[in-house]
């Protein structure tokens, strides 16, 4: 019996991509092509990866390790520790889509590995590419009103145990 080659370039990342929510409707093609323009990165114990208040330029996921979210507050100097992010989560997002600073520090909790999808090149590959565009940013609208939703839910809660 034969075998069959596909030829297909190996790019870091495929496999991750696929199991990342942000692009679970991406088709395998898909996926090959937003790896191809990935980078592999790693990060030492407590290197920052994204700075506060800093222009994101990539979409981080991670590959290996941890990392943590943190956020200082310049008023009043209090860091308050938001999350610690496992593997398969991304951070970074937004800084593919809007201009804005970022939000809170991130930083390697132990040795990481990250899957990184710069900016210009994401920008590059969706101009060239007009159905992966709105493919991928239905994903972004998808992922960005299920975290409105959690965060209006949290707030109703909140406003519900205050007026208790």
């Amino acid at each position: 019996m034969d075998e069959i080659s596909l030829d297909l370039p190996v790019t870091p990342g495929v496999d991750l991509l696929q199991r990342v929510p942000l692009f679970r409707t991406l088709g395998f093609t898909e996926t090959l092509a937003l790896s191809g323009i990935c980078k592999i990165e790693q990060k030492a114990d407590a290197a920052v990866i994204l700075h506060q208040d800093s222009l994101g330029q990539a979409l981080y996921i991670i590959k290996q390790g941890a990392a943590v979210v943190r956020r200082h507050d310049p008023v009043t100097g209090v860091e308050k520790e938001l999350a610690t992010l496992a593997p398969g989560e991304l951070f970074g997002e937004m800084s593919l889509i809007d201009d804005q600073l970022i939000s809170a520090d991130v930083v390697a909790k132990g040795a990481v590995e990250l899957l990184v999808i710069p900016r210009r090149e994401f920008e590059r590959l969706l101009a060239g590419n007009d159905k992966l565009a709105v493919k991928v940013y239905r994903c972004f609208c998808a992922a960005l009103s299920d975290r409105l939703r959690k965060a209006n839910l949290k707030l109703a809660e909140a406003r519900a145990k205050a007026g208790a």
